[in-house]
């Protein structure tokens, strides 16, 4: 079984209040004003870390220019969590066997973790798998697929990285509800998970043992959330069904996952969840049976930071190792939901 030995997250420079991107949303649409301050108050959102100042987001342009800023920006801060990685905890890269990585914010061709292999000694032989598309999902997904390949490596280390600059796709000519929820919901950051197979010399300095992973895709879902690529951009889809799909779907598949490996939601201590947004996390109280303690820094990872893809659940994940005193062998859950509709599950263990 993989272990889990820490996780580094950044976020982009220009840390803005809320009130103050509400107070241009409001300029830019003044005839969506009410609604700009409706889902703005409601998305329990307080600050986000934008990629450019908030002054320059009109003039972001096409497609391609926005992508340029997300190159630059993505490598920034996937260098400084790598160099606060290794300080953290003395990995060698050269040890390191396979980088999965996943983003669903931008594009780049060679994809981001080669271009971090130019500027860290990286062993040449490292295995790549980027990982485009999943969104959300992308921060258990990308940690359920470097578990089974270490699961069977017990000997090799590898990195996930998630880079997510959401608001770099804020469309403002777009004045539809999902825009606007999307304007007033998401935000920009990085993060780098290191995992060892449980014959490495780091293993011994885990946090956390992957216990299973498992995915679960509901069909006829496709317009439930991602992206409509137009020349602007990346045009977003969302859909109000998300809570009702956590309801009448994720619940079920918690169920049968947490039983196909011998345990059940009584036995579960901590939660580890993608914030989604706040009627997100409600109907994941409900579903689990849980109280919103047990999703305190899912909770408090949307208020500080907004929701920042696949990245929000690692920050989640750091956030309980840096701050909860866990136990060892208490059980835990981690969860993401994400386009296709689809929903991904780890089970983990305090070691």
């Amino acid at each position: 079984m993989a272990k889990i030995i820490a996780v580094q997250t950044n976020f982009p420079e220009h840390r803005t209040a809320q009130e103050e991107i509400k107070s241009l949303l409001s300029e830019i649409w003044p005839d969506k004003k009410k609604l700009v301050e409706k889902f703005s108050a409601s998305s329990s959102v307080n600050y986000r870390d934008l990629t450019i100042p908030l002054s320059d987001y009109q003039d972001l342009g096409d497609i391609g220019s926005r992508n340029l800023v997300w190159q630059e920006i993505a490598l920034k801060l996937q260098e400084k969590n790598l160099k606060q990685l290794i300080e953290k905890t003395s990995i060698d890269l050269k040890s390191i066997t396979q980088i999965v990585s996943t983003t669903v914010t931008g594009l780049s061709i060679p994809t981001l973790e080669a271009k971090l292999m130019n500027k860290f000694s990286f062993a040449e032989n490292v295995k790549r798998v980027p990982l485009f598309g999943i969104g959300c999902l992308g921060g258990v997904a990308g940690l359920n697929r470097l578990n089974d390949y270490l699961e069977h490596r017990p000997k090799e280390a590898g990195l996930l990285l998630a880079t997510e600059l959401c608001t770099l796709t804020f469309q403002f000519g777009d004045q539809s509800v999902a825009n606007l929820v999307g304007t007033s919901l998401f935000g920009d950051g990085a993060a780098v998970l290191l995992m060892v197979g449980d014959e490495h010399p780091l293993a011994k300095n885990a946090q956390f043992e992957v216990i299973k992973g498992e995915s679960f895709f509901y069909p006829d879902t496709e317009r439930v959330m991602g992206w409509d690529v137009v020349s602007s951009g990346f045009q977003i889809v969302l859909s109000g069904d998300v809570p009702q799909i956590v309801k009448t779907k994720v619940s079920k598949n918690v169920d049968d996952f947490l039983r196909n490996n011998d345990t059940n939601l009584d036995q579960i201590d901590f939660m580890i969840s993608h914030p989604g947004g706040p009627k997100v996390l409600d109907a994941l109280v409900e579903v689990t049976n849980k109280t919103a303690e047990h999703f305190k820094y899912s909770y408090d990872s949307l208020k500080a930071h907004g929701n920042m893809s696949s990245v929000s659940v690692l920050h989640v994940m750091q956030e309980t190792i840096e701050k909860e005193n866990i136990a060892k062998n208490k059980m835990g859950l981690m969860l993401a939901m994400g386009p296709a509709f689809c929903s991904e599950l780890a089970l983990i263990k305090k070691v």
